[in-house]
Order: structure tokens, then sequence, then C-alpha cells
């Protein structure tokens, strides 16, 4: 089994080395790693080439775009997923490895941790969120996944049809409820990466505000190109 790590960056010049770095720890090293660089105003490409990972430009458009490209550009049996603003647990590849040998999994989507940010965020993510996201996948069979964290087999994700271009947010969910459809996923919470909490400075309503919307869309409509992140660097 090949893996190719694949992250999504714009303008991650000050968060992506740590990404980086972490994967160099990795006790399975990636057979590849390709930085979907969607044409930076920063030095967010030096920086890639710099650490050896192979940087494919693109248009800024969506984080769905962005995944597609990253999907479509990946060489290797399975390609993982992660964010220019993760680190990564030493055994993160080992284990997403293991997992997709499994008989009839197609693919794996764990979790993650912040350790800063503002408190009610901290608080959310770090003990809240991975409650809720057991309960609803339970009993829902919902798979609130998250983009910095899963891995699945190309061929697989490719003939579901990957990640919807027009999303920009959401597109993990989706790409979950899309292997769903063809083969058995792994979610596990307890198994997280550790990403920055810059997102809380969007500010509690804001943040609250923003996420219901998108959600509340995609549910009823299963749609998400509405609504995005903010740009929070």
């Amino acid at each position: 089994m090949t893996i190719s790590v694949v992250i999504p960056a714009y303008n991650e010049e000050k968060y992506l080395p740590r990404t980086l770095e972490s994967l160099k720890k990795l006790l399975r090293q990636p057979d590849e790693v390709v930085v979907i660089n969607a044409s930076s105003t920063d030095k967010t490409g030096d920086v890639a080439k710099r650490y050896g990972a192979r940087v494919v430009t693109t248009p800024l458009k969506t984080i769905g775009y962005s995944r597609q490209m990253g999907l479509k550009a990946a060489k290797s049996d399975v390609v993982a997923f992660t964010d220019s603003d993760a680190i990564l647990p030493p055994d993160w590849l080992t284990y997403i490895e293991e997992t997709l040998k499994q008989p009839g999994v197609v693919g794996f989507f764990g979790g993650f941790r912040i350790p800063d940010g503002p408190w009610w965020y901290r608080l959310y993510i770090n003990i809240l969120q991975p409650i809720l996201n057991i309960v609803y996948f339970r009993i829902f069979g919902l798979a609130m996944a998250t983009g910095q964290n899963m891995a699945f087999y190309k061929k697989k994700a490719l003939d579901v049809g990957g990640f919807p271009e027009e999303f920009k947010m959401a597109e993990d969910l989706e790409i979950a409820k899309r292997l769903q459809q063809i083969g058995k996923i792994v979610f596990k919470q307890d198994f997280y990466v550790i990403a920055s909490g810059r997102r809380g400075n969007e500010g509690f309503i804001e943040l609250l505000t923003r996420i219901s919307k998108v959600f509340f869309y995609y549910i009823l409509f299963h749609r998400a190109d509405k609504i995005g992140f903010p740009s929070i660097r």
C-alpha cells in the first residue's frame, strides 16, 4: 500500500512549517507529500518545496475544489488529508494503514483537538464536540468528518465522485457520506491530530451563526456552496 499526504493551503507560510515538520517525524513515512497551493500571495509554495513536498498550484476557489485537485494529483493507492495548521501524531500513518487494511474498510476519519484559542472554543472542540460526533454517528450514521484527519483509497473516492468542488465547507462530511455508500468507514474520535485554535478568534456569536447556517443548508438541501471559512491567518 502506498500513501500520499495531501495538504490544501492558502497563505499558510506561518503554520505550514510545523505541519511539515510533524510529517518528517512520522514512524511510517508517506510515499509523497502534495501541497495544493491555492495561488497563495505569500511564501507558502516556497515553504512546501523547501520541505520536499510536491507543489500543485491551483486557482483560489473553494476548499472542495482544492481537495478534489489534491485527490486527483495524488499518485498513491491511499490519500491521507490533513490541513496546513495541523500537527500529526507519530503513528498517524501507521494507524491509518492498519485501519485501511481491514476487510471492507474504504475510509478512515479521525478527530482533532486544539491547544489554544478562546476558552469556550477549546471547551467545545476538545470536550463537547467528540461526544456529540459519536452520538451523531451511532444514532444517525452521520460522520462529522474533519478534513485534517482523514484517509481513503483514491480509486474508491473517485468512483463515488470525490469531493464536491463547489463546496465551501462540509466537503469532508460529503466525502465520508459518499464512501459509506460503497463500504465501511472507520470513524474514531479518540485518534486525533492537533490543530490551531485560530478559528475561535472569529467570535462566539459569529462562529455559531455561520456553522448553524452551513449545516442547516447542508442537511436540508445537500449543498454547501454559500458560506465558507473567514480568512483568519
